[in-house]
């Protein structure tokens, strides 16, 4: 009698356990494909070489047109000399203008538009009909520039695509990006691409995604790499999920 009692506590016991740990599997998110930030993707950041107008509504005198983004990411101004800028979206270089000039002007309504944009550009390989640099001017999408490129051939995974992204601390980072659902374009395909990205369309048949990053990478030539590429010098060390 004791022996059954035992034997069916033990049941309990790891019935309880499979059932906890069942539910800690279904609870706990993935860690490989984070969600895209808003921020990250769709937003234009000024970069050196850009060209800006910078106009106040109140003040006219003040207006700045065709200011030059220095290599060290600083603009001048009237009244308030050098202001970093570069890395910034145009809001929050507008916020931050505004709010230098507030204790300058009664009211700094300001606004800034980019006139030009630098010399730029983002490359596409993998399995298109066109591989290599594709000019960046104004704000292009990840589709668009597989458009660009001449659209996926048929060896081509036509329904997922590498975005692979120089991060602010200079390393790369890639993220996996669904282009079709249902028939039809996904957000996420319409993010826009940021100087130097480099879009990855794989081969239908490869399912690692690390393997055919590395060997699509290796196709970048070290002329390419030097010029804002040079963060993919190393495609042999793993390259984080963004």
């Amino acid at each position: 009698m004791i022996r059954r009692i035992a034997q069916g506590i033990i049941c309990v016991v790891l019935l309880a356990a499979l059932t906890a740990s069942a539910q800690h599997e279904k609870l706990t998110p993935s860690l490989t494909e984070p969600p895209i930030s808003a921020d990250m993707f769709t937003r234009y950041r000024i970069m050196p070489g850009d060209v800006l107008d910078i106009r106040f509504f109140y003040n006219p005198e003040l207006n700045e047109q065709e200011v030059a983004v220095r290599p060290d990411g600083r603009i001048s101004l009237q009244l308030v000399g050098d202001v970093e800028i570069a890395s910034k979206t145009p809001e929050e270089g507008r916020k931050l203008i505004e709010q230098l000039f507030t204790s300058r002007v009664r009211t700094p309504s300001v606004t800034i538009q980019i006139r030009k944009y630098a010399s730029n550009k983002v490359y596409v390989t993998g399995e298109v009909p066109k591989p290599g640099l594709i000019p960046l001017e104004g704000s292009m999408s990840l589709i668009a520039a597989v458009s660009e490129a001449g659209g996926i051939t048929i060896k081509g995974n036509r329904n997922q695509v590498m975005l692979v992204r120089r991060m602010p601390d200079g390393t790369a980072a890639r993220r996996s990006v669904k282009l079709y659902e249902r028939g039809e374009i996904t957000e996420d395909a319409m993010v826009t691409l940021q100087p130097f990205d480099v879009v990855l369309v794989p081969e239908s048949a490869i399912g690692r995604a690390d393997r055919w990053v590395d060997q699509y990478l290796r196709q970048l030539s070290p002329a390419n790499l030097a010029v804002g590429f040079q963060y993919l010098r190393s495609p042999q060390q793993s390259i984080p999920v963004f």
